[in-house]
């Protein structure tokens, strides 16, 4: 049932951020911290049954996307997950560490710098 109802509140949003002047069609930063909420609401809720999933694609959209879509992996995704949307539900970003994958932990870790010390957050090459 709850797969049912993530699926019904996408319908949603999908339809919200549609956006036919924007890189593929989408207003990919909305769908990104809606992404973030989601995972935050399910680690709230003990469910992390979709997490290797997730963490599959936030990689693949980092390693494999053109700049734009990298940067939404990077920066819509993996600062979302460190932010108001994550924290505002109760959630500890540090409890996503277990789920990063190597070049997403690597960001992780630059985006945590960033936060803390205002270092700016470097192009990572894979591997």
């Amino acid at each position: 049932m709850r797969f049912r109802h993530s699926r019904q509140e996408w319908a949603g949003v999908a339809d919200d951020n549609a956006d036919p002047e924007s890189p593929g069609g989408r207003l990919g930063y909305l769908d990104a911290a809606w992404v973030a909420g989601h995972l935050a609401d399910r680690l709230a809720a003990g469910d992390a049954s979709e997490f290797d999933a997730a963490f599959d694609f936030i990689e693949h959209l980092i390693v494999h996307g053109d700049p734009y879509v990298s940067q939404l992996g990077v920066i819509g995704h993996l600062e979302g997950m460190q932010m108001h949307t994550v924290t505002s539900r109760g959630v500890d970003p540090e409890a996503f560490r277990p789920w990063l994958r190597p070049l997403s932990a690597k960001y992780w870790e630059a985006i945590s710098r960033f936060w803390e010390l205002g270092t700016p957050i470097p192009h990572i090459q894979p591997g």
